[in-house]
């Protein structure tokens, strides 16, 4: 499995140029978040306004989440899934790898958009300093919700194999579907996969849901839809 996971991150690395121009894309929205806030006011950045400005580094969750979808279903698009799973018979592993090393990717990109917010903060803003706790807290959130978004992309891919249809379903069930739910189902509203990384973004945690709570239950999430890829992809013909 060790050495599966390592082949997948020489994918991403070697292999996949889509993972530079989404890495890209990522830091580019990150410092256009950050940046057009501090540059439109003269005032004193506070604590809370640092910490909201560097919760914009998330954007990198649903940047990598669109990346996992893409490259999963990238393997039905362009038939490289038949060789994938004649070098590995057992195609769970072949999922789980993935998903390790989008969780991997999602980590750098999480982190590489918190150093870009902490950055445009330093130079462009007249700040007062949040409690060290409450930034190393957020920064927690950020890398961990980044990383999971990005292993829940793999399984969307890889249930739904067409990248279109992963990436907008994918889209349409969280910025859409999701949302309408939670005004009718109390489940949604407290632990849906946004309620969810929203208490993982926010010290102290959100709604009453606590950060700790909040990452549990994303990656309940993950690991649900991980196992739900898994079920699909065992019964699926991947010559068609």
């Amino acid at each position: 499995m060790i050495r599966l996971i390592g082949v997948e991150l020489l994918k991403l690395v070697t292999t996949r140029r889509t993972t530079v121009i989404f890495l890209s894309i990522s830091a580019g929205l990150c410092l256009l978040f950050t940046l057009i806030p501090l540059l439109a006011t003269d005032d004193v950045t506070t604590g809370q306004d640092v910490l909201d400005l560097l919760a914009s580094g998330q954007i990198a969750g649903l940047v990598l989440l669109i990346l996992g979808a893409v490259n999963m279903g990238g393997e039905a698009r362009h038939g490289t899934q038949v060789a994938t799973f004649l070098a590995t018979p057992v195609r769970w592993r072949v999922v789980v790898a993935k998903s390790v090393a989008h969780f991997v990717a999602g980590l750098v990109a999480g982190g590489l958009n918190v150093l870009i917010g902490l950055f445009g903060i330093l130079v462009f803003g007249d700040v007062s300093w949040p409690s060290g706790g409450d930034i190393g807290l957020l920064v927690f959130g950020t890398l961990g919700v980044t990383a999971l978004l990005a292993s829940l992309g793999v399984a969307m891919g890889a249930m739904l194999r067409n990248q279109a249809a992963a990436v907008a379903g994918t889209l349409i069930f969280l910025l859409i579907l999701e949302p309408l739910l939670s005004g009718f189902v109390d489940f949604f509203d407290k632990y849906g996969i946004s309620a969810s990384e929203l208490a993982m973004t926010s010290p102290g945690g959100s709604d009453g849901v606590a950060q700790g709570v909040g990452a549990l239950v994303m990656l309940g999430w993950v690991i649900v839809l991980s196992a739900g890829a898994v079920a699909v992809i065992e019964q699926r013909d991947v010559r068609g």
